[in-house]
């Protein structure tokens, strides 16, 4: 597994336990808290409900339920329960008889001889009462707020429960415990944004690290091929130099004949050429300087088409240069530019091995003019486009892999671009050189 996918992992696990902790002793710390409230609570509603119960004559009981008006002893205790139920912020203070049906309310929520449907929330605890023993309820909710209710036994005068007083707590007592419930949510939440943005701060870490080092390597192969050119770069010269005067030997015979053969003036330029390319492979890793002229790009592909036609008419490929061709100005080095579109088309001829047509483009698009070469060849073949342009990286049993790659930084040292794409229609292959366009 990469290194740098091994240390994503590691991260991610990293981050996934700070979450889990962080998580857990929040959920803890909210339990914790949540049974605190909930005991002190039900104390609180216990004690209150034991003291009222003593305000009550459970012997009278028994005469309240049957009786039709309301006794004023009755009224006089349901005064009292709703002083207590003031005094003390309760939600309700009831008085029921054994079968649940309501005697007294501090707050009228349920009216005399109504059966106490609240009872059912937690009978369990009603049971307890019922027999005579104060019980208190379980932590429920009632909607989006929680309650808790406490259970006394009223007796009588023979020891039997005549009746049942409820206590139920106030639901803003359990305030403090929603605030717990949303601080902890809201931990959790900024705790996981914060996580999110330091993974994305350590991944864009990441990547630009990845970064320097594909650039680190990049310089340490174009250190490599400028050992390797520089090793032959002498060797290749002294022919050169034959070369070139050979032809300009041949330039004079002919010239003395009276023959004036523009494919003989083409060798001392060539080689020239070929000495400045030599050249460039050897500063590739360099920033070199060029030699900027005022020139036309629209001249420079005609003659760049001439001078290449003879070899791709030899493999059977035709050149359409379309006229009449916009005049395309534009500023730069005119031997540098005319390497790059040697290479374009020496591309072309090489995807086409079987012959084929190279159609060369010239448009204007802003403030850019565009020169694209065409062909009909096989295309990229899912190959990525950007991959074509590495140093040294090439599909040909007897490529070096360096023409694309000097051909862009020859267009982007002129403040342009060089691009390769399948064609639309899926019939070859388009590379597209975009320059500035010159201030007229």
């Amino acid at each position: 597994m990469p290194s740098g996918r091994r240390w994503m992992l590691w991260a991610a696990g990293a981050y996934l336990g700070i979450l889990v902790v962080v998580a857990g002793g929040l959920w803890l710390l909210y339990r914790a808290a949540r049974q605190q409230l909930d005991e002190a609570l039900g104390l609180r509603l216990q004690a209150i409900a034991s003291t009222t119960v003593e305000l009550i004559d459970g012997d009278a009981l028994a005469d309240w339920a049957i009786e039709a008006s309301e006794p004023t002893d009755l009224i006089w205790l349901a005064s009292r329960l709703d002083r207590i139920h003031r005094e003390s912020d309760l939600a309700e203070l009831t008085l029921c008889d054994p079968d649940g049906f309501v005697l007294a309310s501090a707050t009228a929520r349920l009216g005399r001889g109504e059966l106490n449907v609240y009872w059912d929330l937690d009978r369990a605890a009603v049971e307890l009462a019922r027999e005579g023993f104060p019980a208190v309820s379980r932590l429920y909710r009632a909607g989006p707020l929680y309650q808790k209710s406490a259970h006394a036994p009223v007796f009588d005068s023979r020891g039997e429960v005549a009746g049942v007083l409820t206590v139920d707590g106030n639901a803003d007592f359990f305030g403090t415990l929603a605030a717990w419930r949303r601080g902890a949510t809201a931990t959790i939440a900024s705790v996981l944004v914060f996580l999110a943005l330091l993974g994305l701060l350590l991944y864009r870490s990441q990547r630009s690290l990845e970064a320097a080092r594909a650039t680190l390597l990049r310089q340490e192969n174009l250190a490599a091929m400028g050992r390797m050119t520089a090793g032959i770069a002498h060797e290749i010269r002294n022919p050169l130099g034959i070369i070139r005067g050979a032809g300009e030997h041949l330039q004079r015979v002919l010239r003395d004949h009276g023959i004036d053969d523009e494919t003989a003036a083409f060798i001392p330029d060539e080689v020239d050429r070929l000495d400045r390319i030599l050249a460039g492979y050897l500063a590739f890793g360099t920033d070199s300087e060029s030699e900027p002229e005022d020139l036309d790009l629209t001249v420079l592909a005609r003659r760049t088409a001439r001078l290449a036609a003879g070899e791709l008419a030899h493999a059977a490929i035709a050149v359409d240069l379309a006229e009449p061709l916009p005049s395309c100005p534009v500023r730069g080095d005119p031997r540098r530019l005319q390497q790059v579109l040697l290479n374009l088309l020496w591309n072309a001829r090489d995807a086409m091995p079987d012959g084929g047509r190279i159609a060369i483009r010239l448009a204007t698009d802003g403030d850019r003019h565009r020169l694209s070469v065409v062909d009909t060849g096989r295309g990229l073949q899912d190959i990525d486009p950007e991959r074509v342009f590495a140093p040294f990286w090439t599909t040909k049993d007897k490529g070096s892999g360096l023409g694309l790659a000097v051909s862009r930084r020859i267009a982007r040292a002129h403040g342009g671009d060089l691009t390769v794409a399948d064609r639309t229609d899926g019939r070859g292959c388009e590379a597209t050189l975009s320059l500035p366009r010159r201030p007229t």
